[in-house]
């Protein structure tokens, strides 16, 4: 697992931990409802009375009963908006203090597995008699989440993003939130086009049953989550694996993004972040109704804060886009830009606006060799300059060591 942390790049918007009250349900399209997936909700605060049957989510008009139902009501809670329990506690069926993916797998191995019965209030309702978070602020170094890094210029879509999962022992299952269109509220410089997990992801390999991957551009909220076996653990298929195999750097996703033709050159943050309000879209939501989501690894019935890392601070760099050979800088390609190379090598002449795109050939060098290379293209069918040609771009094999830069891109 890599050392590095890029601990910089947590970033939190936490709201305070409230009690959600009955009659403060919402309608909604549901590409905005299933942003909730993944949500860790911190508890209700006890000073405020909430009294619960822990794992009761359902109303009933008899006496309360924790059952599938409940479960199914987590679910619907977590992933759709719905079944939002008069006191959030209720789903907290672990009792760790959050409510995640986790506390479905707790109730379902409780009422079909033999496992241990919720914590108080159980079964008779109460206060919890013992509130709080049990979940280590402390990352475990065990996991690790990552997500990579990329450059665009404004209008640009296309631009392929990895996330990855280390982790040194199986898991069952993850939650990932994931903040984005931080830098400026009058044009959202991100967004995502598509989170796709399908193509040769850790996820695919292991045929996960449940997967979730959604964003919200307009709040710039992504999330991400999976569990080997959502059937946890009813173990359908005698000797399967409920858990993801351990592993380092594990594709789980390819985020896929647009630069906003709108976004000014600079670093557009794309991170982790934790204690995140998942936002809802309503009328008039109440703030009591809000979920807070947290990045967590899922151990069976418990869960854990991974290290939260990227390869780059910078998230996306949003660039002035060059012609790769339009050494002159006039946004087209011709016979003026070998002659204005010509005269900056030998006579001392202004040098290029922008080297990379003056590097026809792309040796990260500004020689002779590159005027040549653009008239042998020119005028006697050469190969043309490297990407990114004819059309405006990044350079596309730049890994950060190799590129010579435009004195335009200077905005670390």
């Amino acid at each position: 697992m890599s050392a590095t942390n890029s601990n910089r790049q947590l970033r939190s918007r936490r709201g305070s931990s409230r009690k959600c009250r009955r009659g403060c349900g919402w309608s909604y399209g549901a590409a905005i409802a299933l942003v909730l997936a993944a949500a860790g909700v911190v508890r209700a605060d006890p000073s405020e009375g909430c009294e619960f049957i822990r794992g009761n989510l359902v109303d009933r008009t008899e006496i309360p009963v924790v059952d599938l139902n409940d479960g199914v009501g987590i679910l619907a809670y977590l992933f759709l908006g719905r079944s939002v329990p008069a006191c959030l506690e209720a789903a907290d069926v672990n009792g760790n203090g959050l409510v995640e993916l986790a506390d479905y797998t707790y109730l379902v191995d409780f009422k079909f597995n033999g496992g241990p019965p919720p914590p108080g209030p159980y079964p008779a309702p109460g206060i919890d008699p013992d509130p709080g978070t049990t979940v280590s602020d402390t990352p475990d170094p065990r996991f690790e989440f990552r997500i990579g890094a990329t450059a665009g210029v404004p209008g640009m879509s296309g631009l392929s993003v990895p996330v990855t999962l280390s982790n040194e022992v199986p898991i069952s299952g993850f939650q990932m939130v994931i903040e984005y269109n931080q830098r400026d509220a009058s044009c959202p410089d991100l967004l995502i086009q598509e989170i796709r997990t399908e193509e040769n992801t850790l996820l695919s390999q292991e045929s996960a049953e449940y997967i979730i991957a959604n964003f919200d551009n307009v709040n710039g909220v992504a999330v991400i989550a999976a569990l080997k076996d959502f059937a946890t653990p009813f173990h359908f298929v005698s000797g399967t694996d409920p858990n993801f195999p351990a592993g380092e750097d594990q594709l789980v996703a390819t985020i896929v993004l647009a630069v906003a033709s709108c976004a000014d050159q600079g670093c557009s943050d794309l991170g982790f972040a934790d204690g995140v309000i998942v936002p809802r879209s309503a009328p008039d939501p109440s703030p009591s109704c809000f979920a807070l989501a947290h990045n967590l690894v899922m151990l069976g019935t418990d869960v854990a804060r991974p290290v939260l890392a990227r390869d780059d601070d910078c998230g996306v760099a949003v660039r002035r886009g060059f012609i790769r050979g339009d050494a002159n800088k006039d946004d087209g390609v011709d016979v003026s830009d070998p002659v204005f190379l010509i005269d900056h090598i030998f006579r001392g002449g202004r040098l290029p606006p922008c080297l990379d795109a003056a590097d026809a050939n792309n040796d990260t060098d500004i020689d002779l060799s590159d005027p040549i290379w653009m008239l042998n293209y020119l005028f006697k069918g050469g190969p043309q300059p490297s990407e990114p040609f004819p059309q405006a771009g990044v350079d596309p094999s730049d890994d950060g060591s190799g590129s010579l830069g435009c004195a335009s891109d200077d905005f670390s």
